[in-house]
């Protein structure tokens, strides 16, 4: 168990002679708490450490892991009580003061009796957790509107024109139903940001029914792009589940690691209802 010792906060306190960090990670495997003894030199990540230990033939909770690099959002863990992708969070994160819960006061490291920094890690809540770390994202997924584009216009910057699409994809005032997800807009394309990590679902305080805040951020890209269907957008988002529950805790902007900025888009969605700043009547009194 933990010594609780506190120093001042810097990482160089916790360096070895050869450079690296020593750690002590606490893995949430069901009812249990697994324990890693690991060491990382500061630009190395959990997501790293849980490889190494693997690979070194530990016994190591089941995790979820694709990219390494924030691209597809399936690492995603609560890290010391945030929210965080494991490919992102760094050693010297973790050596140095960092919140411990979404927009709360930075705090150190805690280290446990031999000096090692405490990590712990769980698997992200509202989820069904398969085994281990890893989750099923369900939830995520769940609330977001039916043909939702994963589209974004990008503006050409005097570069080449494109060649014809390939794949036939509808562009942008095209015929075909509304909600065909296959929609793009004209001209260059990128994915939208939100990579459906799952990080502000979990993050969220709100315990009353919810469509969550990734859902509601899609209707609002939706709506901003594709007018013809801000109608159903917007009633998607005046239902019983939909913006009123939110309690503008803002756990889930502080949580994104790819600044989609959840909360600003439930309140655009607010102002384009007239409802300017209401709704907060599902809080789930944990503060975050």
């Amino acid at each position: 168990m933990s010594g609780g010792n506190k120093d001042n906060g810097t990482m160089d306190n916790r360096t070895t002679d050869n450079g690296t960090i020593a750690f002590a990670l606490r893995i949430r495997d069901g009812a249990t708490i697994r324990e890693l003894r690991a060491e990382a030199a500061p630009g190395r990540t959990v997501l790293d450490m849980l490889e190494a230990a693997r690979s070194g033939g530990a016994a190591v909770p089941a995790y979820r892991h694709s990219c390494h690099h924030g691209s597809c959002g399936t690492c995603g863990a609560v890290v010391n009580g945030l929210e965080a992708l494991m490919c992102l969070t760094s050693a010297a994160d973790l050596a140095a003061p960092r919140p411990r819960l979404p927009g709360g006061p930075a705090v150190p490291p805690e280290l446990d009796d031999d000096g090692a920094v405490v990590v712990t890690l769980e698997p992200l809540s509202k989820m069904s957790v398969v085994s281990g770390l890893a989750v099923s994202p369900g939830p995520v997924f769940a609330g977001i509107p039916a043909g939702v584009s994963y589209l974004a216009a990008v503006e050409d910057g005097g570069r080449a024109p494109l060649p014809p699409d390939p794949e036939g994809a509808r562009a942008e005032g095209g015929g075909g139903p509304a909600d065909d997800s296959r929609w793009r807009p004209a001209g260059r394309a990128r994915f939208e940001a939100c990579i459906e990590c799952g990080l502000c679902v979990s993050a969220c305080p709100v315990a009353v029914p919810f469509i969550g805040p990734a859902a509601l951020a899609a209707a609002n890209r939706e709506r901003e792009k594709r007018p013809e269907r801000a109608r159903a957008m917007l009633d998607a988002a005046a239902r019983p589940d939909g913006e009123g529950p939110c309690g503008r805790h803002l756990a889930c902007s502080r949580v994104c690691p790819q600044a989609v900025y959840p909360g600003k888009h439930i309140q655009l969605l607010r102002n384009a209802l007239g409802r300017g700043s209401s709704g907060g009547s599902g809080s789930g009194g944990s503060g975050r």
